[in-house]
């Protein structure tokens, strides 16, 4: 019975790999301090021209509190042009999701978080690798977007999130993360590594007398 249970966890799990990493996706490093921003102090494995903020305690970029559903104690302002992005390895062939976090700035009068911005995944044999436009509106709680990519293993590819807006609009954005989108095989072995689990736990089950 283990010998089923451990197979079964095991074509789960390759199943559930992902294909790479990003460093520090939630901008978590280094910790500026309660309710401190820096823009010479870009997030580590990031080059940027925005603002890393700590969102604990109040802040001037959003009075007392944040827009709820930010991950962890910082995230990263996306103010008019400017821009952020990572350079990583692509160690799995195949199509790859990223995914984001993305709130918009309070209005505080002569700013807000009314802002449109770009998201790019580029690299070697993506001729277009534009997500789209993607919009944020003041006050706006964060949300989860993502998009997908078709990427080589052994690759280098850079992923990119650029203000576009001409006045004083910022949009947050928070724990940037790159995974694997499984393919048919990949999902049939999943499925057969729960039926397995399901079938063991049927045969374990006692028989009324």
């Amino acid at each position: 019975m283990r010998s089923y249970l451990l197979l079964a966890s095991l074509m789960i799990a390759s199943g559930a790999s992902s294909a790479t990493t990003l460093v520090n996706g939630s901008f978590e490093a280094p910790n500026l301090g309660t309710g401190n921003f820096s823009y010479t102090t870009q997030p580590v494995g990031w080059t940027g021209t925005g603002a890393l903020v700590n969102a604990q305690g109040s802040s001037a970029w959003y009075g007392a509190t944040p827009p709820a559903g930010q991950d962890g104690a910082q995230f990263y302002a996306l103010q008019a042009t400017s821009s952020i992005y990572q350079n990583f390895l692509a160690t799995k062939s195949g199509q790859l999701t990223v995914s984001w976090l993305s709130g918009g700035r309070p209005n505080l009068g002569a700013y807000g978080g009314d802002q449109s911005y770009d998201v790019s995944l580029t690299g070697s044999g993506i001729e277009n690798g534009s997500f789209g436009t993607f919009t944020t509106h003041s006050g706006q709680a964060f949300e989860k977007l993502s998009g997908t990519g078709l990427v080589t293993a052994g690759e280098i590819y850079s992923i990119s999130f650029r203000g576009l807006s001409s006045s004083d609009e910022t949009a947050f954005i928070d724990r940037v993360s790159v995974g694997g989108v499984p393919e048919a095989s990949t999902w049939a072995m999943m499925i057969a590594g729960f039926g397995i689990i399901g079938a063991s736990w049927r045969l374990r089950r006692p028989v009324a007398a």
